[in-house]
C-alpha cells in the first residue's frame, strides 16, 4: 500500500497543526509535577515510554503479523499520551495534574524514542533498517518537524502572547482535526480492499498489548506503593496512546499506509478499554492514600 503525494504531505501539516494546539493549550505550570511528585511522574515515564514499547516489541513477536503491522503496532507504543488522557483520568478520579503532566512532557520525548523505537523494529522485523527506508536522523528529524517544534511553538505563543493564544487555539485544533479526519476517509477508502484483513491480523494484537500495558502499568505503580490517584492516572496514560501521531507519521512520512493500521486499530480499542476501566474506577469505594 502506497501513500499518494496529497496524503503524504497533507498528514505531516495537519499533524504540526495540530501539535501547534496542544501547544498552546500548555503553561509551564502544566510541568510543575515533575517537581512536586518527582517518583510518581519517574513511575509513570517509565510506563509510557520503556515498558509499554516493550511490551510491544513482545506482542509483534508473538503475533503472526507482516513486518509492516509489526513495525506500525511499535510505532505506536512509541507515541505516547492521547489529548483525550487527562479527561478520562479526571472522569476516573485520578490525579489530573499528574496526568497533564505526563501528557505534556510526552509531546516533548517522540522526537527521540520514535526514531530510535522504529528504526530497532525495521532491523527486528524487516530484517534490515532500508527494507523500508527508515533511518534514525531522517525519521527524527522530521518528527522534529512535525511535533516538536510546532509544540515549542505553542508554549511560546501561550507564554509571550496569551491573549492571542487563547483566541486561535479552538479554531487551530477544531480545524486540524476536521482535517485529519477527512485525510484518513480518503485513505481508509482508497484502501478499503487491503483493510479488512489488515484489521483482523491486527486486532488480536491491539487488544493484547492495551490489555496488556494497563495491567503492568497498575502492577508497577502498586510496587512503588503510589496512591490510588496517581495508581488511574499512569495506568491510564499507558493505555492511551496518540493514534493519530502514528498514523501520520506511518503515512505521511514514512509512505507506509499499512504501518498505520495498527495505530488506527488500537485508537478504537483503547477507548472501549478505558472506557470500562474509568467506570470500574468510579464504582469502586474510595480508599485513604497512603502517606
Amino acid at each position: 500500500m502506497e501513500a499518494g503525494i496529497p496524503i503524504q504531505v497533507l498528514l505531516p501539516l495537519v499533524i504540526a497543526a495540530m501539535m501547534l494546539g496542544v501547544g498552546l493549550s500548555l503553561r509551564a505550570g502544566d510541568f510543575t509535577a515533575l517537581l512536586t511528585i518527582p517518583r510518581a511522574t519517574a513511575v509513570g515515564f517509565s510506563c509510557m515510554f520503556l515498558m509499554f514499547p516493550g511490551l510491544a516489541f513482545l506482542v509483534a513477536s508473538t503475533f503472526p503479523l507482516t513486518a509492516e503491522l509489526s513495525i506500525g503496532l511499535v510505532l505506536l507504543a512509541a507515541s505516547p499520551s492521547a489529548s483525550t488522557s487527562t479527561l478520562f483520568t479526571y472522569l476516573a478520579k485520578g490525579d489530573a495534574a499528574l496526568s497533564l503532566t505526563l501528557t505534556a512532557v510526552s509531546k516533548l520525548l517522540p522526537v527521540i524514542t520514535i526514531p530510535l523505537y522504529v528504526s530497532i523494529a525495521a532491523r527486528l522485523f524487516a530484517g534490515t533498517e532500508t527494507a523500508l527506508s527508515l533511518g534514525v536522523g531522517d525519521i527524527s528529524e522530521r518528527v522534529l518537524q512535525m511535533v516538536l517544534l510546532p509544540t515549542l511553538a505553542g508554549i511560546s505563543l501561550r507564554h509571550f502572547a496569551p491573549d492571542f493564544a487563547n483566541r486561535v487555539r479552538p479554531y487551530v485544533i477544531r480545524t486540524a482535526v476536521i482535517a485529519l479526519v477527512i485525510l484518513i476517509a480518503l485513505l481508509v477508502y482508497r484502501e478499503r480492499l487491503k483493510l479488512p484483513g489488515m484489521l483482523l491480523s491486527a486486532g488480536p494484537a491491539a487488544l493484547i498489548l492495551c490489555l496488556l500495558g494497563m495491567a503492568c502499568a497498575h502492577w508497577l505503580t502498586r510496587i512503588m506503593k503510589l496512591g490510588r490517584r496517581q495508581v488511574t492516572a499512569i495506568v491510564i496514560e499507558t493505555g492511551m496512546q496518540s493514534g493519530g501521531t502514528a498514523i501520520a507519521i506511518a503515512a505521511g512520512l514514512l509512505s507506509a499506509p499499512a504501518m498505520a493500521v495498527p495505530a488506527a486499530v488500537y485508537s478504537l480499542v483503547m477507548y472501549l478499554v478505558t472506557g470500562l476501566y474509568v467506570q470500574l474506577n468510579r464504582l469502586a469505594p474510595e480508599t485513604p492514600e497512603p502517606a
